[in-house]
């Protein structure tokens, strides 16, 4: 009889994924070796190809659990008592550092997101980053539908349409003003972006573009200037801010 395993799968997952983590600081998401995972999460290769089949496997599961965290997070702050657009700026106010999950968050969102890299991943690994953005954005579509029921936002005859375009441009806004600080700080090798790492102020110009954003639509109750201390009250409440 074969002796049994010293750790269950939960805990063998855990052991190489935090394995994952040590070597990608080490080195990089691109220039980490599975023997190296196998070394520090302390298991054989074989335990390693049970739970992944290829490195981009080990990306993709790393990607997943940054995903799970991130969607943890919005729905704490999609629960918070406001109002309905004041959730949703409430997502622009909260700390960078309570949304990451690691220190290379924003490379494994883009390696993960990759056609090479989804090429060489297996289809449970992908189904399962699949899973998580659909999840993540599904919290969001139910925050303005709920809302929207509510008689928060009223005379959408094209409900569907409007739920998209909310969720679509705020992504946009967001994403695309990070990838601009981002590029900003390539060119100041010393700062690096370790300041995209701090709150946005209340007066910052992303927040001045989404509040312009979400007041094009006929809510009931605006977003104002107390919306914004109302927020920041609510997530410094959570320690989110």
């Amino acid at each position: 009889m074969a002796p049994a395993p010293k750790y269950d799968n939960e805990t063998q997952q855990r052991m190489i994924l935090s394995a994952a983590e040590q070597c990608i600081n080490e080195t990089s998401v691109t220039d980490f070796t599975m023997a190296k995972v196998s070394l520090h999460a302390g298991l054989s290769m074989g335990s390693i190809y049970k739970f992944v089949q290829t490195k981009e496997d080990l990306i993709m599961a790393l990607a997943y659990e940054s995903f799970t965290h991130v969607s943890g997070v919005f729905k704490q702050i999609l629960s918070l008592p406001l109002s309905t657009p004041e959730r949703m700026l409430a997502v622009c106010l909260v700390s960078p550092q309570k949304i990451k999950r690691f220190s290379f968050d924003f490379e494994l969102q883009s390696y993960s997101t990759n056609k090479a890299v989804i090429k060489r991943a297996s289809e449970y690994w992908t189904n399962k980053i699949i899973e998580s953005c659909s999840g993540c954005e599904n919290v969001f579509k139910q925050t303005l539908l709920d809302g929207i029921e509510a008689g928060e936002l009223q005379n959408i005859p094209n409900l569907h349409d409007v739920i998209e375009e909310i969720i679509i441009s705020g992504w946009a806004l967001t994403v695309g003003y990070e990838q601009v600080l981002r590029l900003q700080q390539t060119n100041q090798i010393v700062e690096g972006t370790d300041s995209l790492l701090a709150p946005l102020a209340l007066n910052d110009p992303l927040i001045r573009s989404a509040v312009r954003l979400l007041n094009s639509y006929p809510w009931q109750a605006p977003i104002t200037h107390d919306s914004l201390l109302r927020i920041e009250k609510e997530l410094q409440a959570l320690e989110l801010r």
